[in-house]
């Protein structure tokens, strides 16, 4: 068999007794994307990482033909330009699912037995390139400021984006979105993220939880008051949330827990667009877009007379499903990284994850969501004196999770092999102080380690 890629004889005979089911469990976890295609354009291999920019399975892309035409998602497949060239393309490409730029390397893999003909073409894709430094002059300034927005929302799985594109475009109008999903999902950010993006974003963005301010005072919170509406009220009145919120958006939280005779009050709102403030005579009209947020089961609450049903076809003209951290492994990291990223940022310091510390988080089931983790994270930083936030440092039912689960989740290769980089070179350099015996140790040639010294430990110089 030929060596097409000049590897000594002896490697090539390694490579060739290795068993074929190496090399598939290789490709399929790779975090990067990978399909291949033969020169009719058909796709005869697909690994699950392409699931993320495409939001399908493998086996639903195996066997398309033509990419290019599949829902717009991406431009003409490179193989016709490859069967002129017969060279490596590396191109740009926009997602629309994911809304993120990315460039795709195609290489074209010739026959053994005419190598002037191609067998198939191998395409990598690389990620997130959401804002390309040189585009952003041309970018309009409202593409900018959407970029800049989404850029607080966290995440890369395909069951959150396809959540947030959704919400994107409903944005655009003012239906009323009802936000459904466990506590700690990151409901508020995301309300505040469709105003961001929508018509009203230079109006103001009003937020309550409708379930953490007692009864007697929630109405006057939502509708305000006149002077001397009750005892112990402001002789000046006082203005609602509603009112503030003219023109912009309101945001409420738990309204599963609104009492049934202000639920009364916010149909008339919805209805009207008006509304008496506490012992007022004369209605205020206000242009307000609601959106609003539960983690309870209405349906069971309109069942028990909790909930009106009318109150809930009009809060509902769209309902979107917050996914709990637990059915978007693949953020779990990214989310890490980013809070750790803001503590660093805050306090001056440059703390990094052991890899162990990683897979436990993603271990984890995260019962309290993205507000569990962001906690965890700040607990580990504050309680790590140096700069590894090893496992040990984990609470313990993290760590028992840890003990008892072994399985496999995608994550951010790249990031992980940094983290892991950093503390391997800083490890063997804090204990031999030169390139010569950190070589020594990690089996490496001395300019290697020279190179890997200066570019993971800071303000060191290197021998």
């Amino acid at each position: 068999m030929d060596n097409p890629f000049n590897h000594s004889q002896e490697y090539q005979n390694y490579l060739l007794s290795l068993p074929k089911e190496l090399y598939i469990k290789i490709l399929e976890n790779l975090f990067l994307g990978i399909f291949v295609s033969d020169v009719n354009g058909r796709t005869i291999y697909v690994n699950p990482a392409i699931s993320r920019h495409y939001g399908k399975l493998p086996e639903e892309l195996v066997n398309y033909n033509d990419w290019g035409k599949w829902e717009g998602i991406i431009y003409p497949p490179a193989y016709k330009q490859i069967l002129i060239d017969k060279k490596p393309l590396v191109y740009r490409q926009k997602n629309n699912l994911s809304r993120n730029y990315m460039v795709t390397i195609t290489n074209p893999v010739m026959k053994e037995a005419n190598k002037d003909e191609i067998d198939f073409t191998v395409h990598v894709i690389q990620e997130n390139f959401t804002n390309f430094d040189a585009d952003a002059k041309d970018m309009p300034t409202q593409k900018i400021a959407k970029a800049n927005q989404r850029r607080k929302i966290i995440g890369d799985s395909h069951i959150f984006l396809k959540r947030i594109v959704e919400l994107e475009k409903v944005a655009k109008s003012d239906m009323a979105i009802l936000l459904l999903g466990e506590s700690g999902t990151g409901k508020t950010l995301i309300a505040e993220y469709i105003h961001n993006t929508s018509a009203r974003k230079n109006e103001a963005f009003m937020s309550i939880n409708c379930g953490a301010i007692p009864d007697n005072l929630l109405e006057s919170e939502l509708f305000g008051y006149v002077p001397g509406a009750f005892s112990g009220a402001s002789k000046f009145g006082k203005k609602g949330l509603f009112e503030h919120a003219h023109k912009g958006t309101i945001f409420l939280d738990e309204i599963g827990d609104l009492p049934l005779n202000l639920q009364v009050k916010l149909l008339h709102v919805l209805e009207s667009n008006e509304f008496l403030p506490v012992g007022g005579t004369t209605p205020i009209h206000v242009d307000v877009r609601i959106v609003s947020a539960t983690n309870k089961n209405i349906n069971e609450q309109i069942q028990d007379k909790k909930f009106r049903e009318d109150l809930y076809w009009r809060i509902n003209s769209f309902t979107s499903y917050i996914p709990a951290l637990r059915e978007r492994k693949e953020d779990i990291i990214l989310l890490a990284l980013h809070y750790l990223k803001k503590y660093n940022l805050k306090n001056n310091t440059n703390k990094v994850f052991y890899p162990l510390t990683l897979l436990a988080l993603m271990r984890y089931d995260w019962p309290g969501n993205v507000r569990e983790l962001r906690n965890i994270v700040e607990r580990m930083y504050v309680l790590t004196a140096g700069n590894i936030i090893y496992e040990t440092k984990l609470p313990d039912e993290l760590r028992h999770e840890n003990e008892i689960q072994k399985e496999t989740y995608f994550s951010s290769y790249d990031k992980l092999l940094d983290q892991f980089k950093f503390h391997l070179i800083n490890d063997a350099y804090n204990r031999h102080h030169t390139s010569t015996g950190v070589a020594k140790e990690l089996g490496i040639s001395q300019p290697k380690a020279h190179r890997l010294i200066k570019q993971y430990c800071e303000m060191i110089t290197v021998d």
